[in-house]
């Protein structure tokens, strides 16, 4: 994949071996690098520039991501401190020469078309491939390895994670590891700008198709790693914790710890059963999962919806997980990563390893 972008950086065309004082003069005149960066050291104090073959270049990629990241070509412009006119002009050249529009324009700011998603993808996968190519020389004999991970909250990644860091990477080897648990969508956000390499999203099984048509058009490719019901956790001396069955009436009494993500109730009952309408009339909302297990731990009858937890780690916080038959909804847990990105042996090694730990943990509750 880098060696196609390195092919279409250098279009142009030079051959150093035949690269006399003449021929060096003309190519350095005709045929410029198509992805050069055309403007002055002043970024845009110069004024933009579009070079002679009139093609994108890499400022305009930078600036694209700006205005995407500050959500408006006001804010992107005090980011670059570039001047606005200047911005909206590098911006208006672009998509007149990509016949797209990249933004749609709103009293709040800038939203991405569908063609903008799919540039945005595509551009800032060009950028961090530029960066890596720019410091290449810089770089000691023996470069940290670099892996980012955002997933939705599951006590699994995390034991996954540790267990694949054992059993594969070596202690001397140098890895600089990005962890994020957040939510679902923030999740979606971090793989399509290139600031994680992987995800991890948790979806109701009947949301299926519109979070497929989604990550579709983000250029975002998706794989099952764990399909189940939602289980409750509770410590062990909980006053359910024996019975046969648990119901929505025999929870009323007592403290539902909630992930603050899920802020909206009808969407947390929808993950357990569309058809209850009642609210839980005790929740917390936490939004660290270590806050989670010390309330657990230390509110009394309080207890958790959650996917399978490794057995250990109920074990080291003296919990259990039950099933419950009010519980009838699937949700699915998918892996998530950028279509259009090379993906490193690291990436590939522990995408690997964590859809084996996802099944076997899956399989343990029959799912």
């Amino acid at each position: 994949m880098l060696s196609g972008y390195i092919k279409r950086i250098w279009a142009g065309g030079c051959c150093p071996g035949r690269d006399t004082a003449r021929q060096g003069t003309r190519l350095r005149q005709n045929r410029q690098p198509i992805w050069r960066e055309q403007i002055n050291d002043k970024e845009c104090g110069g004024g933009y520039r579009r070079g002679r073959e009139g093609r994108m270049n890499l400022q305009q990629l930078k600036y694209v991501l700006a205005i995407y990241k500050e959500g408006s070509i006001t804010k992107a412009s005090h980011a670059l401190f570039c001047a606005q006119p200047n911005l909206s002009s590098a911006l208006k050249s672009l998509e007149n020469e990509l016949h797209i529009k990249i933004f749609e324009r709103t009293p709040g700011g800038v939203e991405l078309t569908p063609q903008g998603e799919a540039f945005i993808s595509y551009a800032a996968n060009i950028m961090a491939q530029v960066e890596m190519l720019e410091n290449i020389g810089s770089r000691p004999a023996e470069v940290p390895a670099s892996l980012g991970i955002s997933v939705s909250r599951a006590s699994y990644c995390t034991q996954a994670l540790s267990q694949w860091m054992n059993a594969r990477i070596r202690p001397e080897q140098p890895l600089s590891l990005h962890f994020c648990e957040t939510n679902t969508e923030k999740v979606i956000d971090q793989v399509f700008r290139a600031e994680s390499d992987l995800g991890v999203i948790r979806i109701p099984a009947f949301y299926e198709s519109y979070y497929k048509q989604l990550l579709a058009n983000k250029n975002l490719c998706e794989t099952l790693l764990m399909q189940f019901k939602l289980l409750l956790v509770m410590r062990k001396d909980h006053p359910l914790a024996g019975a046969p069955d648990i119901t929505p009436d025999m929870l009323r009494p007592f403290t539902e710890v909630v992930h603050g993500d899920h802020r909206n109730p009808s969407l947390t009952m929808a993950r357990i059963d569309p058809t209850l309408q009642d609210t839980p009339p005790r929740r917390i909302y936490v939004y660290d999962r270590g806050s989670q297990i010390d309330l657990l731990k230390t509110l009394p009858g309080s207890y958790m919806w959650a996917s399978p937890v490794p057995a250990d780690i109920l074990e080291d916080a003296g919990m259990i997980q039950r099933t419950a038959s009010m519980s009838r909804v699937y949700n699915l847990d998918l892996l998530i990563w950028r279509k259009n990105s090379p993906g490193s042996s690291l990436v590939r090694s522990f995408a690997d390893y964590l859809q084996k730990y996802a099944g076997e943990l899956a399989g343990e509750w029959g799912e």
